[in-house]
Parts: structure tokens; sequence; C-alpha cells
């Protein structure tokens, strides 16, 4: 028990300052005050450059686009066993991201073997965020799903236009949902936070008033939206064999490569936000 404790404590955490016991000033933790007041576009600069400084970060990402191209180019056996290792392999490699940038914003340098030690031990947590976050969006589509077979059966013009107006509403409430549980696998794994309290700190820390907000929903779609056309493009030519369309699978490993360094770059920045929402 003494053990884990001392793993535990080998990496530092960042809560708020209502959830910290004694002095939580950036002197006390060791935290620039460059590092705060960077703005949004600062922290996306500082985090592109922040790949070339910490390579382990993407490799991680770079192995599990190399993963899925493999699956790509193989047999359907192959492409399963390699959908279900990105996913996991993707929970993994943010935990990875997170936890070597709080490293940096507190000016503690963790080799990846702490690093990697961390992020399995906080998975489990992750991973239970993450199915919160599942069942309150797949909430909010339920609902919305009857609401739009009721507008589509109903023949009442005005019925029919308070049902559209319900699935403007209840499409805007998914986002806000999303897009507010957005940091709390920031909230886990750098904050140390458990799954339920690592959702009402993202929740509270993710306000709408903000433009940081604004440019986490357009970094979120962005890396989304060309994941998706990655998985859109490899669903157009299923299961190519190897040598029969090289230059289809080169162009697929290019997307990959550029989808998971771009999901490297959010990570950190979703790190730097949290850290910076927690500090101020």
């Amino acid at each position: 028990m003494g053990r884990r404790v001392r793993l535990e404590l080998m990496v530092e955490r960042f809560r708020r300052r209502e959830d910290v016991d004694g002095c939580a000033c950036l002197e006390c933790r060791a935290v620039t005050s460059g590092a705060i007041r960077r703005g949004v576009g600062d922290v996306l600069l500082w985090s592109v450059g922040f790949l070339r400084k910490r390579p382990s970060v993407p490799l991680v990402f770079l192995a599990l686009g190399l993963v899925q191209v493999l699956g790509y180019v193989g047999p359907f056996g192959l492409e399963l066993a390699a959908s279900g290792l990105v996913f996991f392999g993707a929970i993994f490699a943010r935990g990875y991201a997170i936890t070597i940038v709080s490293g940096e914003l507190a000016d503690r340098r963790y080799t990846p073997k702490t690093a990697a030690g961390h992020t399995l031990r906080r998975l489990p947590a992750v991973i239970a965020t993450m199915i919160g976050t599942f069942v309150a969006t797949m909430g909010v589509m339920f609902v919305g799903v009857f609401v739009g077979i009721g507008v589509l059966v109903s023949d009442n013009l005005v019925l029919s236009a308070l049902g559209t107006l319900g699935l403007l509403v209840l499409f805007v409430l998914f986002i806000v949902v999303v897009v507010k549980f957005v940091l709390a696998p920031e909230a886990v794994v750098a904050g140390g936070y458990g799954p339920i309290a690592a959702l009402r700190v993202s929740w509270e820390l993710v306000s709408f008033r903000r433009r940081t907000t604004i440019a986490l929903i357009g970094l979120v779609i962005a890396v989304v939206t060309t994941f998706a056309l990655g998985e859109i493009g490899a669903a157009a030519e299923p299961y190519p064999v190897v040598g029969s369309d090289t230059a289809s699978a080169v162009v697929f490993g290019g997307s990959s490569v550029l989808t998971y360094l771009s999901s490297a770059v959010t990570s950190f920045v979703l790190c730097h936000v949290y850290v910076q929402g927690v500090l101020e």
C-alpha cells in the first residue's frame, strides 16, 4: 500500500484551489506565470513545438497510426484486432500525453516509464469518465430520436414546428454536454480526480463565455472530422491486399500520420487549458 502511494505521488497533481491541502500558489506548484498567461494561439504554438521536445509522445501516437495502417492493408480479422487495439491505445496515448505535459508545466520531466505507469494506473478511471460522457450524450440522442419520430409522423404544422425546434434544442444540448465534459480525462490523469468528480470539474471549468472554449470546440471538431474522413476512405475501399494498391495504402498512411500527430497536439492543448483552468 505504501509503495502504491509513493508511486502516485511521483506525478504532480493539478487540482482546483479548493481541493488542495495547503498552499496552492504558482510558486509552490513550480508553475511559471508565463505558462498561465498564454493565450489560445500561444498554447497551440507551444503544443506544436512540444512535439519535438518530447519525441516519445508523437512516437506513441504514430505507433497507433501504424497499427491502423496494418489493419487497413491486412485481412478482415487483422483489421478487427487493430481496431480494438487502436481504441484502447488512443485512450492510453492521450493519458500519456497529459502526464508528460502536466510534468512540463510543473517543471518536472517525467521519464517515459513513469508517465506510462501513471497513465496505466489512471486508465480505468479515464474509461469510466468516457462511459459517463457516452451515457449522457446517448440520453440526449435517445430523446432526440423520439422527438424526430414525432415530427415525422405528425400532420399538424404547429406540432411539426415545435418538434423541429425541440430537435434543434436537443442538438445544441448534445454539443454542450460533449464540450463541457471534454476536460474530464485531464481531470483524471493530471488532477487525480475520480470519474464522477472529474466530470463535475470539467463541467465547471468549461465556460461558453470564453474564447478558449470556442477554440476547443473547433479543435475537437477538426480532429474528429479528419479521423472520420479517414475512416470513410477506408470503408470505401475495404481490405486491400498488400501490394495491390500501394498508392491507396500510402495515402491512407499519410492521412493517419497527420491525424494522430494532430491528436497529440490536441492532447497537449487540452491539458494546458485544464491546468490553466484549475490554477486561475
